[in-house]
């Protein structure tokens, strides 16, 4: 009976953080502050072109979604937003067609109330992530002996905390991102897989097929360790999206989607890009003087994506009771993504808060260095051209592989062989 009223208590607690979180960015926040005139961030903040891009697909103007100046004009459009903000700044529509039409329901919204429907989402995604680290950091500890099952269920109670404290989350928020959802998807993949559903999961991960980037190490690691029914389920899922997009989409469309592919390069070198928010290994070419960028991705970029890559792929078997290698496989997707800011890194949580359970002492050193990193990372990109983020993501993978081909260099936990060689 205590059990239960402390565990009611804590869910209370719970939802009483996330509400405040909530009211705090509703009351608070310069980005959901309505007014007519807005000079900065638009009102919603990223969330706009979301909105924008659905708004032209429920209207019947989906052939011009790829139309730059159409799509900027719609921006910024008070009969159609009903805000004006910087008319010297704009989102481009950098996202597949699949994108605007799952975001076609708040587009029968007003913007100004879909914005509020959309931040209330992003918090209910960030509760139910927390809830799901939780379930599987307990699944792993009902694998473990009794004394250490027993303090991991204890570590996991306010796991929720770390997550609200962690700087992608707040960020994600704060701009109207979408990376607390890419964070659901992933924790409800991974449940899935810990309770042998893997068509299920398959089913889960293929809406993360939304977001190209983030989508395509994933399944390629399942393919290769013969998880057919993870990979059947994902494809289904893939399909019956895309597919969907595809009768509602013209041809047309694709096509200009396909040509706005082909100029991605360019955009990721202009003011539209920020370095200062990117983590992946390109951000290092960026870094560097621009008669140096081209050397920079061929001699240090690419050996270091076929490096993160072998770490990935150096043994068949893959465990989805490591969060050791969690970490690496998504750390490595960030890495050599072709396009990753700092709040995508909301990802990281699932494996980072599952160490802090499991083994403390590496998931809050990961967690401190991460989240000090992301403070720090647009200072020292400005004034010292130097970006930490994909640095610390680097560091990270080498040091799991590093403990896993030495396992003895494990600070929390002894080496059981069963459990390393099914790690690495």
């Amino acid at each position: 009976m205590q059990e239960t009223n402390s565990k009611s208590g804590t869910t209370w607690l719970k939802c009483c953080a996330f509400l405040a979180i909530f009211f705090s960015y509703l009351f608070f926040a310069p980005n959901y502050d309505w007014s007519e005139q807005s000079s900065d961030t638009p009102y919603g903040a990223d969330f706009l072109q979301e909105w924008v891009g659905a708004r032209m697909v429920l209207t019947g103007n989906v052939s011009q979604l790829y139309d730059v100046d159409m799509f900027r004009a719609w921006q910024h459009d008070p009969s159609i937003v009903g805000v004006e903000w910087s008319s010297d700044q704009y989102f481009p529509p950098v996202y597949p067609p699949p994108h605007y039409l799952l975001f076609s329901p708040l587009a029968c919204i007003p913007y100004r109330w879909a914005a509020l429907v959309w931040l209330a989402s992003l918090i209910v995604a960030a509760f139910w992530s927390a809830k799901q680290i939780v379930e599987i950091a307990m699944h792993h500890a009902a694998n473990l002996g009794a004394d250490e099952g027993r303090e991991t269920k204890v570590k996991t109670e306010y796991l929720w905390i770390a997550m609200l404290l962690f700087p992608s989350v707040l960020f994600s928020i704060t701009l109207g991102q979408k990376s607390v959802y890419w964070l659901l998807i992933v924790c409800m993949t991974w449940r899935l897989l810990q309770s042998h559903r893997d068509y299920s999961a398959g089913m889960v991960f293929g809406l993360l097929s939304i977001k190209p980037t983030l989508f395509f190490l994933f399944p390629i690691v399942m393919l290769r360790n013969m998880r057919w029914r993870f990979f059947v389920g994902s494809s289904l899922s893939v399909g019956a999206i895309w597919g969907a997009a595809a009768c509602f989409v013209p041809m047309d469309t694709w096509i200009a989607f396909g040509r706005g592919l082909q100029s991605f390069g360019s955009y990721a070198e202009n003011s539209g890009h920020r370095l200062d928010w990117s983590c992946n290994l390109m951000t290092l070419a960026y870094s560097v003087p621009p008669e140096a960028m081209q050397w920079s991705k061929w001699a240090i970029c690419l050996p270091l994506a076929i490096y993160l890559l072998y770490c990935v792929f150096e043994e068949k078997s893959y465990s989805v009771e490591s969060p050791e290698k969690a970490l690496m496989l998504l750390a490595t997707t960030l890495l050599i993504s072709p396009h990753t800011y700092h709040y995508d890194l909301c990802v990281l949580l699932l494996p980072i808060l599952w160490l802090v359970a499991t083994a403390p002492k590496c998931g809050i050193a990961y967690y401190g260095m991460l989240a000090v990193g992301l403070a720090v990372a647009p200072p020292m990109q400005e004034y010292l051209q130097i970006p930490i983020v994909p640095i610390l993501l680097i560091g990270i993978v080498c040091e799991l592989r590093l403990r896993g081909v030495m396992p003895s260099l494990n600070p929390d936990r002894g080496v059981d062989p069963k459990i390393s060689s099914s790690l690495f």
